[in-house]
């Protein structure tokens, strides 16, 4: 190994993709996310002035005193609204199943980077198409927005089949999502103070700059695998492949959709993926609504309060997924426990948060939020819960597993908003959004039940290779404890003892 090799790269390779995964969310949902506080200062609500703030929390919290500066450029009524906020996530739900399959025949670095290249020219032209095409044409650029960027988790899911050893499995692959919470934090604070500051069309023009920047360091840091990267160490390769097996890198394994299809552990994942992206997505686009016309918070205040669920799932995410590594490696737990107990953190905890806020009255807007946000928490546990798994039963078919997985899970992003601006469009009162929190928490309980039930962790016999079958490693590979970790090199994948 080169010495340049050894003191400018030591960070491991498995590590720096990581982090190119976690900034890459980062930047994916702040092109995703930056319509959903933005389009308040956007609409132009004159003609609702009368009940505008018909709820029962009526003029508090500063939003009447700054109606005028409110007052945005285009008469898009709630309805509308919700079809925009849903536009996104017609065309992400399209190219789904797309995206593990790509990323077998070009490559997950050239998909991945194309993905983000073609998202950030669209969000770059986003207002000059609101202002001179009108509505439809903008529907049809957030429309091509998500059918680009569908393809991107699938294909995290699919580079992480072949690059995360069992035992760092759940960490490493929690690492990357986790970032689009950061993301939608950021983008909910600085959106709202942008809009209000400096004009709502700075926010497309900031995001779009921000995704084309990261498409230029991913070129050079991402590679599709082990084999592809030229800068890996010799030790991190060999471990790397000895751990997840040579398959993993098969360019040409014959699909069983069949086996998928008819799988009950599958159907499972896919049940609980779409009722906890029903609640997900119903705070993602119609949070900062809620905020502004039922608890009456202005644009200002409305991105910081949208930014905190965020912040409080993204603590959890990496906190749970850490914490699952930790109790399967020191056995504390099986694995099979760990998927089970953290899938019931992820759906049944949150169901009964947002049906308590649902009921939270007036003058309590701080208990509303905290339960709330309390909700999107533990919502956190579910992805080191069941969002992994299809990884962990499939390894070679991750990708394409998530891919169908993800794609009925994108459903509720059209649908969910679109079934809250139809709840909402006569008044925005709390008694109407009692509903849309029980149907959330009515969701929640069904995809937990599901997932619960039906939940496995071995490598699914039709997913194995017809030459070899491989073992499951997370049941037999005992990773060191920390403390042991110093000259146990190998286990880990360093060259070099001082590199740790």
């Amino acid at each position: 190994m080169s010495q340049s090799k050894s003191v400018c790269f030591r960070m491991l390779a498995r590590h720096v993709l990581a982090a190119m995964m976690f900034s890459g969310m980062f930047v994916l949902y702040c092109l995703r996310n930056n319509l959903s506080v933005t389009i308040v200062a956007m609409v132009n609500t004159t003609g609702k002035e009368a009940d505008r703030y018909s709820g029962d929390c009526q003029g508090k919290n500063g939003s009447e005193l700054e109606l005028v500066d409110e007052l945005g450029e285009f008469y898009w009524d709630s309805q509308r609204q919700g079809l925009l906020l849903g536009a996104y996530y017609y065309g992400y739900a399209v190219s789904q199943i797309f995206g593990g399959w790509l990323e077998k025949y070009v490559g997950g670095k050239i998909v991945f980077g194309g993905s983000m290249f073609l998202g950030s020219v669209l969000t770059l032209v986003s207002p000059i198409t609101a202002r001179e095409a009108g509505f439809w044409a903008f529907f049809a650029v957030r429309l091509f927005l998500g059918l680009f960027q569908g393809v991107i988790f699938p294909v995290h899911h699919q580079m992480w089949g072949k690059w995360a050893p069992p035992m760092e499995r759940t960490t490493l692959i929690s690492i990357g999502p986790s970032g689009c919470n950061v993301g939608t934090i950021f983008i909910s604070v600085v959106s709202g103070v942008m809009a209000a500051n400096v004009g709502w069309d700075t926010v497309f023009y900031m995001t779009g700059a921000l995704g084309l920047a990261w498409v230029l360091v991913w070129m050079f840091l991402g590679y599709d695998s082990p084999n592809k990267h030229p800068r890996i160490s010799d030790g991190e390769k060999k471990y790397i492949i000895q751990e997840i097996g040579p398959s993993s890198e098969d360019k040409d394994p014959q699909v069983p959709w069949k086996s998928i299809f008819t799988s009950l552990p599958i159907w499972g994942l896919v049940i609980a993926h779409f009722c906890s992206n029903w609640g997900f997505y119903t705070l993602l686009t119609s949070f900062p609504t809620y905020l502004d016309q039922v608890l009456g918070f202005d644009i200002k205040a409305n991105g910081f309060i949208s930014a905190l669920p965020q912040l409080l799932q993204w603590v959890s995410v990496l906190s749970c997924g850490y914490l699952a590594d930790v109790l399967r490696r020191r056995k504390i737990m099986s694995t099979l426990a760990v998927r089970r107990t953290l899938s019931a953190f992820g759906m049944y905890f949150p169901a009964a948060f947002l049906l308590g806020a649902g009921f939270v009255g007036c003058g309590k807007e701080a208990l509303a939020i905290a339960l709330i946000s309390i909700a999107t928490f533990f919502g956190g546990a579910g992805f080191p819960g069941f969002k992994v798994n299809h990884v962990e039963i499939a390894p070679r078919f991750g990708g394409i597993i998530y891919g169908f997985s993800n794609m009925v899970a994108s459903i509720p992003g059209f649908a969910a908003p679109y079934v809250v601006g139809a709840l909402t469009n006569e008044a925005n009162t709390r008694s109407e959004w009692l509903i849309v929190f029980a149907i959330c928490a009515a969701l929640y309980f069904i995809g937990g039940t599901a997932v619960v039930l039906t939940i496995r962790v071995d490598e699914q016999e039709w997913a194995k290779t017809k030459t070899k079958t491989f073992e499951d490693k997370e049941l037999q590979v005992e990773m060191p404890d920390d403390v042991e970790m110093k000259g146990n090199i190998n286990k880990l994948g360093y060259d070099n003892p001082d590199q740790q």
